[in-house]
């Protein structure tokens, strides 16, 4: 799902080192001092519950990790692991998945065994401008 900062944050920070994945960043927007890097955000909440003036909140336009719409929930992906976006494919962007007993991680993109993509990583690509 992600998270997104809304324009009642105040700018103290406490979001960016609560962070676990670095998606925190300062905004070069005027609404809000931060903001949260959908792909890179993991859907911890940490950066939520520090937050004193309740200003980072859910973003339903995005898939969450591991809920609703991810491969990796189904019987026939059951026991893969997945990057969550921490590393991704060097070809297409895409998060990396570890298949139960694989000493290597692989694109689930790229890899024509296994056809399907992480949601995220589908947005994240659909959203981006054409070159």
């Amino acid at each position: 799902m992600s998270f997104w900062i809304s324009p009642a944050c105040h700018g103290c920070g406490a979001c960016v080192p609560a962070c676990p994945r670095g998606a925190i960043h300062p905004s070069k927007g005027y609404l809000a001092s931060f903001e949260i890097a959908s792909v890179d955000c993991n859907d911890c909440t940490k950066c939520a519950i520090v937050c004193p003036v309740d200003a980072i909140g859910p973003d339903p336009d995005w898939a969450v990790c591991r809920g609703r719409g991810c491969p990796l929930t189904g019987r026939r992906l059951s026991g893969w692991a997945c990057s969550e976006a921490g590393a991704r494919c060097e070809h297409c962007g895409g998060s990396l998945w570890k298949a139960p007993d694989a000493d290597h991680w692989i694109c689930a993109r790229c890899d024509a065994t296994t056809r399907v993509a992480c949601p995220k990583i589908r947005k994240h690509l659909a959203d981006r401008p054409a070159l």
